[in-house]
């Protein structure tokens, strides 16, 4: 290939990358315009809200599904929100707790699920959930860099970050799913007459598996754990409560006590109620199945914690 060859296929593709360029960035300014408008379903509705009302509200709720199911903000008897977000970890709380205000007094509850601290596979790609921020949120932005969960495609072309949400923003735009401005956060789960068969063969179903010899906490996790007490460090006016919510029957308790040496060594406030109905009465109607309450065990929980919460202010 010659020398007048190479130039022009060079010349073709640097044309290419030009204009593929500017229509990414005229597709991400639309996507953008229409997702800042929508503020219902889980894909980007829910965050939306968050970081419309964050420093708005006294009371916030993070965690993943446990944290979205188990905790009813009318309950509470303040002006809250429920930012649990199923399938996420503590990567996705860690970076949304870095986007609150250090100043503004507020109660910041974290729910944390111990077995996910020592699961070996954990990576943090969790926060990839919160992608279609990248490049719009600074905070967001400074934790998607350095987590390398990031593409350098996706620093390149930036509309590639809504892969997998475009559906959803587009359903919710035009027809929103339920009434944000009296969406608190919290999903119930409701259990019907059809479905507790069901519900009733899963908590019989024996899942128990031996304690490991050695559980070894997650790095990734730990970081993104500290990083948390590092905001809490540098923040005024906050109280950060971090909360295991129950489980139905955990047959493990050695990863537990190893965790809340873990936090005692961090200096932050944690409590582990993992065994709280199986001490008090494990009504087979507070669940949908093991690791998750029903609306009824939520309300539950939700009524014990906020007698619990007020002995600690």
């Amino acid at each position: 290939m010659d020398s007048k060859t190479i130039n022009k296929l060079l010349k073709i593709i640097l044309i290419t990358l030009v204009i593929s360029y500017a229509i990414d960035k005229l597709v991400f300014l639309g996507l953008n315009t229409m997702s800042d408008k929508v503020m219902t379903g889980q894909a980007i509705g829910k965050l939306n809200q968050f970081l419309t009302i964050k420093d708005s509200t006294d009371f916030l709720v993070f965690g993943n599904s446990r944290a979205n199911h188990h905790f009813d903000m009318d309950l509470f008897n303040t002006k809250g929100y429920n930012m649990g977000v199923d399938g996420t970890g503590i990567a996705y709380t860690s970076t949304l707790v870095s986007t609150l205000k250090k100043d503004k007094p507020q109660l910041i509850l974290i729910h944390i699920d111990t077995k996910n601290f020592f699961d070996k596979s954990y990576d943090g790609s969790d926060i990839r959930g919160l992608k279609t921020k990248f490049n719009r949120d600074e905070n967001i932005t400074k934790a998607l860099n350095k987590s390398n969960q990031i593409s350098a495609i996706q620093n390149f072309y930036y509309s590639m970050n809504y892969n997998g949400n475009a559906i959803s923003i587009l359903k919710n735009y035009f027809k929103p799913s339920y009434d944000y401005r009296s969406y608190n956060g919290y999903n119930p789960i409701i259990i019907n007459e059809s479905q507790k068969p069901m519900r009733d063969a899963l908590l019989l179903k024996d899942n128990s598996v031996g304690c490991e010899e050695d559980f070894e906490i997650n790095p990734i996790a730990l970081e993104y754990l500290k990083s948390i007490k590092t905001y809490i460090e540098n923040s005024e006016n906050k109280t950060f409560i971090f909360v295991t919510s129950p489980i139905y029957d955990d047959s493990c308790s050695k990863d537990n006590n190893l965790f809340k040496g873990i936090m005692k060594d961090l200096n932050l406030n944690y409590s582990d109620y993992t065994n709280l109905f199986k001490e008090i009465g494990n009504d087979k109607s507070y669940w949908k199945d093991k690791t998750h309450l029903s609306d009824i065990g939520a309300k539950q929980f939700s009524k014990f914690l906020q007698k619990e919460l007020k002995t600690q202010m």
